[in-house]
Protein backbone atom coordinates (compact mmCIF):
# COMPACT_ATOMS: atom_id res chain seq x y z
CA UNK A 1 0.00 0.00 0.00
CA UNK A 2 1.48 3.30 -0.86
CA UNK A 3 2.41 5.75 2.22
CA UNK A 4 0.57 8.66 2.29
CA UNK A 5 3.67 10.90 3.85
CA UNK A 6 6.18 10.26 1.08
CA UNK A 7 6.42 12.52 -1.75
CA UNK A 8 8.30 12.74 -4.86
CA UNK A 9 11.70 14.55 -4.62
CA UNK A 10 13.51 16.43 -7.15
CA UNK A 11 16.76 14.95 -8.15
CA UNK A 12 20.03 17.01 -9.29
CA UNK A 13 20.57 17.35 -12.72
CA UNK A 14 23.61 15.34 -12.42
CA UNK A 15 21.69 12.93 -10.96
CA UNK A 16 19.03 12.56 -13.84
CA UNK A 17 22.01 13.03 -16.42
CA UNK A 18 23.21 9.13 -15.71
CA UNK A 19 19.96 7.70 -16.81
CA UNK A 20 20.48 9.84 -20.19
CA UNK A 21 23.67 7.83 -20.91
CA UNK A 22 24.15 4.20 -21.21
CA UNK A 23 23.64 2.52 -17.64
CA UNK A 24 22.37 -0.92 -16.69
CA UNK A 25 18.86 -0.63 -14.59
CA UNK A 26 17.73 -3.66 -12.09
CA UNK A 27 14.49 -3.33 -11.05
CA UNK A 28 13.58 -4.50 -7.42
CA UNK A 29 10.33 -5.51 -5.26
CA UNK A 30 9.09 -7.07 -3.01
CA UNK A 31 6.08 -9.00 -1.62
CA UNK A 32 4.15 -9.13 1.28
CA UNK A 33 6.08 -10.89 3.34
CA UNK A 34 9.13 -8.64 2.57
CA UNK A 35 10.51 -11.12 0.14
CA UNK A 36 12.40 -9.64 -2.77
CA UNK A 37 12.54 -9.94 -6.82
CA UNK A 38 14.55 -8.52 -8.87
CA UNK A 39 14.41 -8.26 -12.89
CA UNK A 40 17.27 -6.66 -15.31
CA UNK A 41 15.95 -3.53 -16.79
CA UNK A 42 16.12 -2.70 -20.65
CA UNK A 43 16.05 0.78 -20.55
CA UNK A 44 14.95 3.85 -19.23
CA UNK A 45 13.67 7.56 -19.58
CA UNK A 46 13.66 10.42 -17.45
CA UNK A 47 10.01 12.38 -18.39
CA UNK A 48 9.67 16.00 -18.96
CA UNK A 49 7.77 16.08 -15.23
CA UNK A 50 11.10 14.44 -13.50
CA UNK A 51 9.29 10.89 -13.23
CA UNK A 52 11.26 8.05 -14.24
CA UNK A 53 9.97 5.16 -17.07
CA UNK A 54 12.12 1.88 -16.65
CA UNK A 55 11.43 -0.73 -19.53
CA UNK A 56 11.23 -4.99 -18.38
CA UNK A 57 10.14 -7.50 -20.12
CA UNK A 58 6.89 -9.03 -18.85
CA UNK A 59 7.68 -12.70 -18.90
CA UNK A 60 11.54 -12.40 -17.13
CA UNK A 61 9.83 -9.53 -14.53
CA UNK A 62 6.39 -11.33 -13.91
CA UNK A 63 7.62 -11.72 -10.34
CA UNK A 64 8.19 -7.93 -10.01
CA UNK A 65 5.38 -6.63 -11.47
CA UNK A 66 3.04 -8.63 -9.39
CA UNK A 67 4.46 -7.04 -6.46
CA UNK A 68 4.24 -3.63 -8.15
CA UNK A 69 1.04 -4.37 -8.56
CA UNK A 70 0.14 -5.48 -5.49
CA UNK A 71 2.14 -2.66 -3.16
CA UNK A 72 3.43 0.02 -5.38
CA UNK A 73 7.13 -0.50 -3.95
CA UNK A 74 9.71 -0.62 -6.22
CA UNK A 75 13.37 0.37 -6.24
CA UNK A 76 15.40 1.02 -9.13
CA UNK A 77 19.20 0.94 -9.60
CA UNK A 78 20.77 2.46 -12.48
CA UNK A 79 24.49 1.95 -12.86
CA UNK A 80 27.20 3.30 -15.71
CA UNK A 81 29.41 0.12 -15.85
CA UNK A 82 32.65 2.09 -17.37
CA UNK A 83 32.68 4.31 -14.17
CA UNK A 84 30.94 2.30 -11.77
CA UNK A 85 28.27 5.45 -10.99
CA UNK A 86 25.58 4.29 -8.95
CA UNK A 87 22.07 5.16 -7.98
CA UNK A 88 19.17 3.60 -6.52
CA UNK A 89 15.70 5.77 -6.40
CA UNK A 90 12.68 4.14 -4.46
CA UNK A 91 9.12 4.85 -4.94
CA UNK A 92 5.78 3.58 -2.73
CA UNK A 93 3.44 4.22 -6.36
CA UNK A 94 4.14 3.02 -9.74
CA UNK A 95 2.40 3.10 -12.75
CA UNK A 96 2.36 -0.04 -15.55
CA UNK A 97 1.25 0.07 -18.65
CA UNK A 98 2.27 -1.78 -22.02
CA UNK A 99 4.89 -0.27 -24.07
CA UNK A 100 4.01 2.09 -27.05
CA UNK A 101 6.12 2.76 -30.22
CA UNK A 102 8.18 5.51 -28.57
CA UNK A 103 8.91 3.39 -25.63
CA UNK A 104 10.43 0.54 -27.91
CA UNK A 105 12.52 3.42 -29.87
CA UNK A 106 13.51 4.43 -26.34
CA UNK A 107 14.72 1.38 -25.47
CA UNK A 108 16.41 1.05 -28.69
CA UNK A 109 18.38 4.25 -27.67
CA UNK A 110 19.65 2.74 -24.49
CA UNK A 111 20.08 -0.50 -25.73
CA UNK A 112 22.72 1.65 -28.23
CA UNK A 113 23.99 3.40 -25.14
CA UNK A 114 24.75 0.30 -23.07
CA UNK A 115 25.93 -1.18 -26.07
CA UNK A 116 28.43 1.50 -26.75
CA UNK A 117 29.46 1.58 -22.95
CA UNK A 118 29.79 -2.16 -22.43
CA UNK A 119 32.27 -1.75 -25.78
CA UNK A 120 34.16 0.91 -23.75
CA UNK A 121 35.11 -1.91 -21.37
CA UNK A 122 36.08 -4.68 -23.69
CA UNK A 123 32.46 -6.38 -24.25
CA UNK A 124 31.12 -6.60 -27.89
CA UNK A 125 28.03 -6.04 -29.57
CA UNK A 126 26.71 -9.34 -29.21
CA UNK A 127 26.95 -9.89 -25.41
CA UNK A 128 24.82 -6.53 -25.22
CA UNK A 129 22.50 -7.79 -27.37
CA UNK A 130 22.14 -10.65 -25.43
CA UNK A 131 21.64 -8.57 -22.02
CA UNK A 132 19.39 -6.33 -23.26
CA UNK A 133 17.04 -9.15 -24.88
CA UNK A 134 13.55 -7.91 -24.89
CA UNK A 135 10.73 -8.45 -28.15
CA UNK A 136 8.73 -5.42 -28.43
CA UNK A 137 5.30 -6.85 -27.98
CA UNK A 138 7.00 -8.31 -24.14
CA UNK A 139 7.99 -4.87 -23.41
CA UNK A 140 6.26 -3.27 -20.33
CA UNK A 141 6.36 0.58 -19.09
CA UNK A 142 6.60 1.24 -15.00
CA UNK A 143 6.49 4.68 -14.07
CA UNK A 144 7.72 5.98 -11.05
CA UNK A 145 8.07 9.53 -9.14
CA UNK A 146 11.15 8.90 -6.80
CA UNK A 147 10.42 9.40 -3.25
CA UNK A 148 14.36 8.77 -2.27
CA UNK A 149 17.46 8.49 -3.60
CA UNK A 150 20.88 6.87 -2.60
CA UNK A 151 24.33 7.43 -3.94
CA UNK A 152 25.44 3.22 -4.60
CA UNK A 153 28.56 3.68 -6.18
CA UNK A 154 31.30 1.28 -4.21
CA UNK A 155 33.46 3.25 -1.70
CA UNK A 156 33.04 5.21 1.61
CA UNK A 157 29.71 7.00 0.22
CA UNK A 158 27.70 3.65 -0.84
CA UNK A 159 23.64 4.20 0.99
CA UNK A 160 24.31 8.00 1.20
CA UNK A 161 21.31 9.66 0.66
CA UNK A 162 21.70 11.71 -2.29
CA UNK A 163 20.92 15.32 -1.74
CA UNK A 164 17.29 16.56 -3.60
CA UNK A 165 16.30 20.17 -3.82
Amino acid sequence: MPDPTRHPIVLAPEDLALLQRGCGVSIASRDATCLPDLVRGVGQRVEPNGEITVFLSRVDGAGVLANLRENGAIAAVFSQPSTHRTVQMKATRVSIAAATPADVETVERCRAAMSAELHAIGYGPEFARALLACEPADLVAVRFAPESAFDQTPGPKAGAPIATR
